[in-house]
């Protein structure tokens, strides 16, 4: 928990603050880590997804890693969890005493496990053996274990205490595959925020976003025309009797319905492509975004594209980016 930062000229160690940690795709950028974000409410950090370069851009916020109060998943993909390992066993050694509480999908213990224990077997061995050969006279020995718990969750309150409540719905993205989907909405007495994570809109979506004062939400594929030549260039229809977009990720355009039907009053696009990046990670993207040039004001037109639909208040999302409700 923060007792005291102010960065930018704003106090996040009170209110309610979103810090984008990550505004990227699952494709590298090097100016975009994985999508991320932190909420913070009155100095309690809140941590949603941990992606690429998470840990960094809290540090560069002035937050430090260790000061995080929980961890929240919304699904298990790659880009979602690439820091996850280095998350946990580096604030282990940095020596956080408290257990960060880890929540997310089915299948987060799972991953956890086999991430930390598994994964960086050396590393924990190393930790074991660090705290336990700890010289007695020198304060701050790790503990012994490393200090996480995990827990898998479905929809419905996810926790709640006297200074927020963190509701959950399932969201589409990729269930043909057994990808299980989490949006979360963060409620507390300053205001809500929402973090949608991979998904295309959908009512239980806009239900639960209903009011927000910010929805973090992702935009990962562009509007048709905006790129040629990639597999997402192509045109995405709605399915008529469902009445629900059909691909697993948001365009501009969807993102403006949508978020005019949440009556939220700040949206914030984020999951962006590597569409401004540099030429070798337009060259690793290219199978879905194609190899022609982008236009200098892509990004611009996906603010145009929303605000087609949507009449209040949108960012498009850059690593280290702080609202403040």
């Amino acid at each position: 928990m923060l007792q005291t930062l102010v960065h930018d000229g704003r106090d996040l160690a009170h209110g309610l603050h979103v810090v984008i940690t990550g505004s990227g795709s699952a494709l590298c950028d090097p100016d975009r880590g994985g999508a991320s974000a932190a909420v913070l409410v009155d100095g309690q950090v809140l941590q949603f997804d941990c992606g690429r370069l998470v840990m960094e851009n809290l540090i560069r916020a002035g937050i430090n890693p260790v000061d995080v109060d929980a961890l929240f998943l919304t699904h298990l993909h790659f880009d979602h969890i690439a820091s996850f390992g280095y998350f946990i066993v580096s604030s282990w050694v940095a020596s956080r005493q408290a257990d960060l509480p880890v929540r997310g999908p089915a299948g987060t213990s799972r991953m956890a496990r086999a991430m930390v224990f598994d994964g960086h077997y050396t590393d924990v061995e190393f930790a074991r053996n660090l705290a336990a050969t700890w010289p007695e006279d020198m304060p701050g020995r790790p503990r012994a274990e490393p200090p996480f718990t995990v827990s898998d969750h479905g929809a419905g309150l996810i926790v709640e205490t006297d200074a927020y409540r963190v509701t959950a719905v399932e969201v589409p993205h990729f269930q043909k595959f057994g990808v299980q989907s989490l949006a979360y909405r963060i409620d507390c007495a300053h205001g809500s925020v929402v973090v949608t994570g991979d998904c295309h809109p959908t009512p239980a979506l806009q239900e639960l976003a209903r009011g927000a004062d910010i929805v973090v939400n992702e935009c990962a594929k562009p509007d048709g025309g905006m790129v040629t030549g990639g597999k997402l260039a192509r045109s995405t229809t709605l399915a008529a009797a469902a009445g629900e977009h059909t691909h697993p990720h948001t365009t501009p355009s969807w993102l403006g319905e949508s978020a005019q039907k949440m009556q939220a009053r700040h949206v914030v696009a984020t999951h962006l492509a590597p569409l401004r990046a540099m030429p070798a990670a337009r060259a690793m993207s290219q199978v879905y975004y194609g190899q022609s040039e982008v236009a200098a004001d892509i990004f611009d037109q996906y603010k145009a594209r929303i605000a087609a639909s949507f009449t209040g208040r949108i960012d498009i999302a850059e690593d280290g980016l702080i609202l403040s409700v």
